[in-house]
């Protein structure tokens, strides 16, 4: 390892350094005493020696570094010493030597044993002890959503933040809050290098903090409390050796276990699991994770024949690579994937990529209708699933009149929705009020309200009337050429397109269960 000079002031700061060299973060592999032979002095060692000896011997040019026991009167000439830093002790240059080489040894044995924790695949949690003695502050790691990793469970605490922290595992509201105030989200988002805080709103004493960074999204935070070793640059740049070591754990995780590395795994599994999570908390979550809480998006659930696990990671990462800022993890053997969803572009060309990929690993996909906030991916986890899980042939009931031939790894929930809606008794179902047709209704409904318009009869007209103009015209009471353009108006509001007869199913479908519904 190498130790930088910034680390070596710190520790010798009892001897006041009066240092010369510019680069203060200049490393070196050792200490040295001084060699009268020229050669012998390496230039990638700290040379020791008194000031007297330094100032006479040749050959130690700004290559080298020199650490000079002062013994004599300083130069004139203060460029003479440029490449050196003296130090005012009592201790004679073979002392001193003995003491530089202690602090060499000290953090020489400190890196071995977190290299051997790595190389025998120990946790974070692990070289986090193993530095407790070594760095002497307080220090938390916490992941994407805010749920603690690691601390220093040898040392005290003396930070309220921290604290709860630590005794609830994860960061409250309260203290999310906090951070929202103070505008840390956005920060931490393009926080590239370590960055240092004084006492403030988030922290009573200096803060030391990483933020760990994976595909553009907020992946982990490694914080230090400055409590018993104060901010300076030695102190980062024993920290930036820390961080070193724990990135090839973070890293592991990343490739291997599919676990922490994808930021927005645990928020993707949270929307879908619960509905607790308040708005301000999926947000900030979000945004951590490179998400927009609204957008246009579809959810699938893919399902293999692969006991071991192997495939789906290999199908997780072409998803990946295949789908722009698609957002895929795994969970109890089924692959999640948060995909957006252009409306600019025919939903057919997702299914064709889709069923192409399915195809190569042999892989069964189920797609949830589009919707436009992550707080409904709750009913698209579950549209999805139905979907995956529906037969691909059989009803006719099924929109087999749109089944592309093509297309037989990749089920939506659109066409097996008329045969779902027909089997529930529940007509207020999450399931079926969040499907397009559905919300389609709804958003008529609304705006009739609003603009004191009968578009929802008018649609409901048409339909039956199989798109007659002119017997719409004569039940609802209105000119044909009127008919024609307010229809046109409503197929614009709703986005749907009225020739596609799976498309007038669903509608038609949808009208039933608001009958009931009423």
């Amino acid at each position: 390892m190498e130790l930088t000079l910034n680390i070596l002031l710190d520790e010798l700061s009892d001897c006041n350094p009066l240092c010369y060299i510019k680069d203060k973060s200049r490393a070196f592999t050792g200490v040295r005493l001084i060699s009268p032979n020229p050669e012998k002095n390496p230039s990638n060692k700290l040379i020791v020696c008194k000031l007297s000896q330094a100032l006479k011997a040749k050959g130690l040019g700004h290559e080298y570094s020199v650490a000079a026991v002062i013994d004599s009167p300083l130069p004139r000439d203060s460029a003479i010493l440029q490449n050196m830093v003296l130090f005012d002790t009592d201790l004679r240059p073979e002392l001193f030597f003995i003491r530089v080489q202690s602090i060499f040894e000290k953090y020489s044995d400190w890196c071995f044993d977190m290299d051997q924790c790595l190389i025998k695949h120990r946790s974070i949690q692990d070289i986090l002890t193993l530095s407790e003695k070594v760095i002497g502050n307080y220090i938390t790691i916490s992941d994407s959503a805010f749920s603690l990793v690691a601390y220093t469970q040898n040392l005290k605490c003396d930070d309220d933040i921290t604290r709860r922290l630590v005794e609830k595992g994860y960061h409250d509201q309260e203290t999310i809050n906090i951070f929202n105030k103070a505008k840390l989200m956005n920060f931490w988002k393009d926080a590239d290098d370590i960055y240092v805080r004084d006492t403030g709103l988030i922290t009573s004493v200096p803060m030391m903090s990483k933020v760990i960074h994976y595909n553009n999204s907020y992946y982990a935070h490694v914080v230090m409390l400055c409590t018993k070793r104060l901010p300076s640059e030695g102190l980062k740049d024993l920290f930036r050796i820390l961080i070193d070591h724990l990135m090839t754990c973070f890293e592991r995780q990343w490739i291997e276990n599919n676990q922490m590395p994808h930021v927005y795994d645990s928020l993707l599994l949270d929307l879908l699991e619960s509905s607790d999570l308040s708005p301000e908390t999926v947000a900030a979550r979000a945004r951590n994770s490179g998400l927009s809480v609204k957008g246009n998006y579809v959810l699938a659930r893919v399902s293999a024949n692969d006991s071991a696990g192997i495939m789906l990671q290999r199908l997780c990462n072409e998803l990946s690579t295949r789908i722009t800022q698609s957002r895929v993890t795994l969970s109890s053997e089924i692959l999640i994937a948060l995909i957006p969803y252009s409306t600019q572009k025919p939903f057919s060309q997702l299914e064709d990529v889709l069923q192409e990929i399915m195809e190569r690993y042999n892989a069964e996909c189920g797609l949830s209708d589009p919707f436009s906030s992550l707080m409904e991916i709750k009913t698209a986890g579950a549209q999805a699933l139905i979907a995956l899980n529906a037969p691909q042939t059989g009803t006719a009931i099924a929109s087999a009149s749109s089944r592309r031939k093509d297309i037989t790894r990749v089920n939506t929930f659109s066409r097996c929705y008329p045969g779902y809606a027909l089997l529930q008794t529940d007509a207020d179902s999450s399931v079926i009020k969040y499907s397009a047709a559905y919300r389609a209704l709804d958003k008529l409904c609304e705006n009739d309200q609003k603009r004191g318009t009968n578009n929802f009869e008018l649609l409901y007209a048409y339909l039956i009337n199989e798109r007659k103009a002119s017997e719409t015209a004569q039940i609802m009471h209105m000119h044909r050429n009127n008919v024609i353009y307010r229809i046109t108006k409503i197929c614009e509001m709703i986005d749907s397109d009225l020739s596609d007869p799976d498309v007038r199913m669903r509608l038609l479908l949808c009208y039933e269960i608001y009958k009931k519904k009423d």
